[in-house]
């Protein structure tokens, strides 16, 4: 088997992520080339048998790994921008906590710009606002950070910010209108105001992409805060239920892609969640348009190099890099068929394979997770769709809206319960670590090698270079 056959957009993938890893280190004419050469170790390693006509296939693949990689690199110097004083009106595409103060970025004839307001402003998100102050560069909004530590500026620049802008006013000039910020706002309002505090923070996460405080906290000390992203976890889940109720409908196909993109939309947009709608965008369109299934492992391929093409500075967003690597080993795992086996596995191995990414965020890794998520993705995807439901007549005003309300504050309190026992027993913790971080690349090269059946020998050569290459990735 071979990924030209099964999985060739994962050589273009893993060609692309080495030339992006590698352009803070190389020009773009050179990061291109160690890109091409990557994706061909890759390809040579994960190849157990050539398919016909490989050789026509392999330089135009090559070629496809390179040229982009070359364009990317040069997005990926940011131009520099002098100070500019500037007034005029903007609109707030978000709004979000940042240490002491909030962080909104803002739409305007400048670009996308970041600044950091004191709390007293309370921008709202979807608002008009008319703002002075001075155009800088987004770096310098921030102090200087050491290579490895969390770089604030890249991961602005992941959300699509260009410069940054120190504000000296801000005004309102139109309240939250229709846009889907407009409507996120308003509905945040509501849940806040409404629901009852277990069933509000997962709810406000799943609803609009927002984190609860304590909530996050609670899950951050279990290990699931995953769960608190609008993940493929969630767009799954609703996906699973509306082409359920959709089932006898002539164009269910349809009809759901245009509400899984509406959530997406309404959620923020948030890199996993557009891997995961990618993907299943390209799992209904494969049958219509290649006649056959598309290959699980090359769709997340594609859906993760679109979001690369659209913005490059995604690479080192954690949201994007947790979702792709979630993703390609459970594919991987379960390329077979789904049974209660393969799914403890891939529930393993992703958790081995994500804990360098989670413990480079949170710094420690709580082992208490490899227990809790084995439970976490079955109960959730029950107790999520079940509050989402109970949530609708306290929403809506209706008299004893908060009863069925009150039984699901009961199960959100129950596994808390359950998870907090859980982290008694089990209360170690995996500190951040080079040696964690080549480890789990070493699974996710095990695990990509069992879904593309390259052999015993050609998967611990993969997985062993896997390991040897993670700092490349860092």
């Amino acid at each position: 088997m071979s990924p030209l056959a099964s999985a060739p957009f994962l050589v273009i993938l893993s060609g692309w992520c080495a030339g992006i890893a590698l352009s803070t280190k190389l020009s773009p004419p050179a990061a291109s080339l160690a890109a091409s050469l990557f994706g061909a170790g890759f390809l040579l390693i994960s190849t157990k048998r050539w398919p016909p006509g490989w050789k026509r296939v392999l330089p135009v693949l090559l070629l496809t790994v390179s040229l982009p990689v070359f364009f990317m690199n040069l997005r990926l110097h940011p131009k520099t921008v002098r100070e500019e004083s500037w007034m005029g009106q903007a609109w707030i595409r978000t709004e979000r906590a940042w240490g002491s103060k909030r962080a909104v970025t803002l739409a305007s004839p400048k670009g996308r710009l970041l600044c950091l307001l004191e709390p007293e402003a309370r921008p709202l998100e979807g608002e008009r606002v008319q703002v002075s102050g001075t155009v800088v560069p987004l770096e310098s909004l921030f102090s200087v950070t050491s290579e490895g530590e969390f770089d604030p500026a890249r991961y602005w620049r992941a959300k699509g910010v260009e410069f940054g802008f120190r504000c000296s006013s801000v005004a309102a000039v139109d309240p939250p209108g229709n846009r889907k910020t407009g409507w996120r706002t308003r509905l945040r309002k509501k849940l806040l105001l409404s629901l009852s505090p277990l069933v509000r923070g997962h709810l406000l996460a799943a609803w609009t992409g927002e984190k609860d405080p304590e909530v996050a906290s609670m899950h951050r000390r279990w290990g699931t805060a995953h769960l608190l992203a609008v993940s493929g976890f969630h767009v799954g889940v609703l996906g699973a239920i509306l082409l359920w109720c959709l089932r006898r409908f002539r164009f269910k196909l349809l009809v759901c892609s245009s509400l899984l993109w509406g959530y997406v939309f309404l959620t923020g947009c948030a890199s996993s969640a557009c891997r995961a709608m990618g993907m299943i965008q390209l799992g209904f369109l494969g049958p219509v348009l290649a006649g056959r299934p598309s290959s699980p492992l090359n769709s997340v391929s594609v859906a993760g190099g679109i979001l690369l093409l659209i913005n490059p500075w995604l690479f080192w967003d954690i949201g994007w890099r947790l979702s792709v690597i979630s993703a390609l080993i459970l594919c991987s795992v379960v390329r077979g068929g789904v049974t209660p086996m393969r799914g403890l596995a891939a529930s393993l191995a992703i958790w081995m394979g994500t804990s360098g990414e989670a413990s480079a965020a949170f710094e420690t890794v709580p082992l208490a997770g490899l227990v809790l998520n084995l439970f976490a993705l079955p109960a959730f995807s029950f107790l999520l769709p079940v509050a989402s439901v109970a949530a609708i007549p306290v929403l809506a005003g209706f008299p004893g809206g908060w009863v069925p309300l009150w039984g699901m504050e009961g199960l959100f309190e129950a596994w808390a319960r359950f998870a907090d026992c859980t982290c008694m027993i089990v209360h170690w913790q995996i500190a951040s670590s080079p040696w964690l971080w080549n480890f789990s690349a070493a699974i996710v090269g095990g695990a990509v090698a069992y879904g593309l059946e390259t052999g015993v020998s050609n998967g611990l050569i993969l997985s062993l270079c896997a390991f040897f290459c993670g700092g490349v990735f860092r």
